[in-house]
């Protein structure tokens, strides 16, 4: 939330931040300035006061559009500075010295979001040597850490992207049942069908739905579903009695929001140690998601988790950090602007998150044995509501029968 910045600015002595643009969008820049369609821009967020954004003459409409006090870059001597500057890093450090001057700034800046390294370093430098005092993260970045409580207009997006999300899986479900058996392969419609099918659906549906595929959705089966990150074979023929992860995690074409959603499937009759494996991951899920609500670190559940998967004999990443076998990766991340934001769940000791109202969540138990051709995860995104409690953004069921 845009509230929770000025908290974390005045928590740690910062008069201004600085959120530039370069023809790339970031997370950072397109919650600050509310999603503004342009391809460069720099905005300026002063301590308790609304986000200012500067932008270039050509795309000034664009900037207007978003409701955000605009200025042009010109206002603050842009083109005589670019000009007479010996290099982009004393021109930049010039135009926001200029800028901030002007505005009245206290001395205390933060330049935040991904930026050029190679420039924005030279900047801070010369920035001080101006006479503000850069601060100086110990690794987080303040709009993360901002914008992970979400506010109600950001949970209805990601719900919206949720639904779109789900009628995608349902229409790899669709196909699934409809696939007949034949020896050790999926016949669908008289053809042999092959992950590579499935995926170009997923993406098709994907598209048409008016979100995008900024990484590859992740579709595979038997060893390679053991090994939770695996795309997938597209090449390979879809099997009878074998497990099919489908993990999605589109965004939103327009405003960049992401949805993630994981379902595990099996066509044809079902191994008992498969669904023995299943119904254990779907224990789990329904274990931390019955249990999760506000003011708890993220970590704790990551804990009741791994407890759980331990007594029932599996290796976590607890009890064997190097496994690759059992329960391997964390519980779950926020989602956001990123697909893997604020909260974490790990357990590393630095970890502090906690589960606040507003937070989007994922939870995503597994259980993983590649050499046995097994691979199953369940993941559903869920709000935390302001009773505290957790609410899943996801209508569809977590049963391995398609």
């Amino acid at each position: 939330m845009l509230s929770d910045l000025d908290s974390l600015m005045r928590g740690r002595g910062i008069d201004a931040v600085i959120v530039p643009m370069h023809e790339l969008a970031h997370a950072a820049f397109r919650w600050i300035t509310r999603g503004a369609k342009v391809t460069r821009g720099y905005a300026i967020k002063l301590l308790d006061r609304a986000p200012l954004l500067l932008a270039y003459p050509m795309e000034r409409d664009e900037a207007a559009a978003t409701g955000l006090e605009t200025r042009l870059i010109h206002d603050f001597g842009y083109d005589a500075i670019f000009k007479s500057a010996p290099n982009a890093v004393e021109a930049y450090a010039t135009f926001f010295n200029g800028v901030l001057r002007e505005l009245g700034s206290g001395k205390v800046i933060a330049f935040v979001g991904s930026v050029p390294f190679h420039l924005y370093f030279g900047i801070a430098e010369g920035m001080e040597q101006r006479g503000w005092s850069i601060y100086w993260s110990s690794g987080d970045d303040l709009t993360q850490l901002a914008r992970k409580r979400k506010e109600a207009w950001e949970i209805e997006t990601i719900a919206s992207v949720g639904a779109r999300t789900e009628a995608v899986v349902d229409r790899v479900r669709r196909i699934l049942r409809q696939c007949v058996v034949e020896d050790d392969h999926l016949l669908f419609q008289g053809e042999v069908l092959t992950l590579g099918n499935l995926k170009q659906v997923v993406s098709s549906e994907i598209a048409r739905l008016n979100m995008v595929e900024e990484h590859e959705t992740i579709l595979s089966q038997g060893r390679d579903a053991g090994i939770p990150h695996s795309r997938g074979d597209a090449a390979a023929v879809v099997r009878p009695s074998v497990p099919i992860v489908l993990d999605i995690f589109p965004s939103d074409r327009d405003s960049g929001y992401f949805f993630d959603l994981t379902r595990t499937f099996c066509v044809g009759p079902i191994p008992p140690e498969l669904q023995r494996i299943h119904g254990d991951v779907l224990a789990a899920f329904q274990l931390a998601a019955e249990e999760m609500h506000a003011g708890t670190p993220a970590s704790s559940y990551q804990a009741l988790v791994c407890d759980f998967f331990e007594a029932r004999g599996y290796a976590t990443i607890r009890s064997n950090p190097q496994t690759i076998h059992g329960y391997v990766h964390s519980l779950g991340h926020g989602v956001g602007l990123d697909v893997h934001e604020k909260p974490f769940f790990s357990l590393t000791p630095s970890n502090h998150d906690l589960i606040e109202v507003g937070d989007i969540v994922t939870i995503e138990p597994g259980l993983y044995f590649p050499d046995r051709e097994i691979g199953v995860r369940i993941e559903d995104t869920l709000v935390v509501r302001e009773d505290g409690r957790v609410e899943s953004l996801c209508r569809s069921d977590r049963a391995l029968v398609p």
